[in-house]
């Protein structure tokens, strides 16, 4: 790569750049790879959802387990995803003479809703239900479990308190309230509630948690930091001199990033707007792209904000989707979608307040404007234009075979 001042990079630098570049594509290809494995065979589960004034759950249960302990695999009784529609009253009968839940010692009936699919290993059965029965929600329940047991001695049975906003729990997927097994089939549960604040503090948390671990949202903002700290003269970027104009681009862009995601994730939230969710990750995709491209070819002529804001407001579907998907605004709407948002921005401030300050110490180095900036954003575009191929034609892209190539005859 020629640099401003017409000096090519030496083979060590261009080396040592390619591989940070390859390590770099490889864990945000990591990013992309990593699946959930949150079921295992040999064990059944019972989520359930605490709301103020109801309370709801699911079953699921792995084919792989049930065809087998009810003696029905390879016969034409056996349990598929094609005949799952024909065989789901069975399943729901067998359930309901193997699980009761009580509340001061009188059983809650179990109403069924429609059924759904998760193909995770050979296919999860998923039957949701809502619990009936009492007048406010009980502060404890007690549960009698015997999924499997009797037809598979080592088989084991969970319950997971998925949402509970009064006790902060939200999205559960991990942490286990009870075990059953065959020798201990009946357990209780105290569902005491513990006040709001304690359930606002964990929505803050996931929100914190969601941009942080939404690799995504974060080269965006990356793709914008990188010319925050310069400014362009005649054609060329040139490093701003002092601190205080530097911080002043960069708190314009994140207000205008707040601003935006901010006002489509409340409208998503309380169902004004509503946005189809490919579009809307295709949409965020590309967005990291037209950043990254403003550095190399100045589209926007200093006037980022624009895109910042157009794109922000589409980066603001994508969080109320994912706050939608967590099983949080079931009630007190508003306390949760304050305490996304503010979440959100905490994760964004840190980000802001780690990456900043680097970039401006890098300003003057000759490398920041010959390398970094523009190996920066042919990375950034590369990435971008891989998860907009994915998420379009939902296919998978290894990252590293993508990038390791170009990033080769850029640097040679």
């Amino acid at each position: 790569m020629t640099g401003a001042g017409g000096r090519r990079a030496t083979p060590s630098n261009a080396a040592l750049a390619r591989r940070a570049i390859l390590a770099a594509a490889l864990v945000i290809g990591a990013f992309g790879a990593v699946q959930v494995q949150a079921h295992t065979v040999g064990q059944s589960y019972l989520y359930l959802q605490v709301y103020e004034r109801s309370l709801t759950g699911r079953f699921e249960i792995a084919l792989e387990d049930l065809n087998p302990a009810l003696g029905i695999e390879g016969t034409d009784r056996e349990i598929t995803e094609a005949n799952l529609d024909e065989q789901i009253g069975f399943l729901q009968d067998y359930y309901l003479g193997k699980v009761t839940i009580s509340a001061d010692g009188s059983e809650l009936p179990i109403t069924f809703r429609e059924h759904d699919f998760l193909p995770v290993n050979d296919g999860y059965v998923l039957l949701p239900f809502d619990i009936g029965g009492y007048d406010s929600v009980p502060e404890r329940l007690t549960f009698d479990y015997s999924v499997l047991f009797d037809e598979d001695p080592a088989h084991r049975g969970f319950v997971l308190i998925e949402t509970n906003w009064a006790t902060g729990t939200f999205a559960n997927e991990a942490g286990i309230s009870l075990v059953f097994s065959p020798d201990s089939r009946r357990h209780s549960l105290d569902l005491t509630t513990t006040g709001r604040w304690r359930g606002f503090v964990a929505v803050v948390g996931l929100g914190i948690d969601h941009i942080w671990e939404g690799i995504d949202h974060i080269l965006f903002l990356i793709a914008l930091l990188l010319p925050a700290v310069m400014t362009r003269e005649d054609g060329k970027w040139r490093p701003i001199d002092r601190f205080g104009p530097a911080l002043l681009n960069v708190i314009k862009i994140v207000t205008a990033f707040t601003v935006a995601h901010s006002l489509t994730l409340s409208l998503a939230a309380l169902g004004v707007i509503e946005l189809p969710g490919r579009f809307v990750e295709v949409v965020i995709a590309a967005s990291i792209a037209i950043a990254a491209a403003d550095i190399l070819i100045h589209i926007f002529r200093g006037r980022v904000w624009l895109v910042v804001l157009g794109f922000g407001l589409f980066h603001g579907f994508g969080f109320a989707g994912a706050l939608s998907e967590m099983g949080v605004l079931g009630e007190h709407l508003w306390l949760p979608l304050l305490a996304f948002n503010l979440g959100v921005e905490i994760g964004q401030v840190v980000i802001v307040a780690v990456v900043f300050p680097i970039l401006f110490l890098l300003r003057r180095l000759p490398a920041y404007v010959r390398f970094l900036m523009p190996a920066g954003a042919v990375f950034l575009i590369l990435v971008s234009a891989a998860w907009v191929a994915e998420r379009s034609l939902d296919i998978d892209i290894p990252m590293s075979e993508l990038v390791t190539p170009i990033i080769d005859k850029v640097l040679k």
